[in-house]
């Protein structure tokens, strides 16, 4: 099995045009699940940032 790209905090909220402090905001919330690295930092994988961007891609279409 492929390991999963995780991406940076700043990364990903740059994906969805939002600040890291929302995109935190949003995982405390359960909106997207991040990964804890055995250093503490966060990361969040790839497939759930593609997961949420097409969840509200559908939400913005509506």
């Amino acid at each position: 099995m492929m390991e999963e790209e995780l991406l940076r905090p700043r990364d990903a909220a740059k994906m969805f045009g939002i600040s890291v402090k929302t995109l935190w905001k949003w995982q405390k919330k359960g909106i997207i699940k991040a990964v804890k690295l055995p250093t503490g930092k966060l990361r969040y994988p790839r497939s759930e940032v593609e997961r949420l961007w097409k969840s509200l891609k559908a939400t913005e279409s509506q």
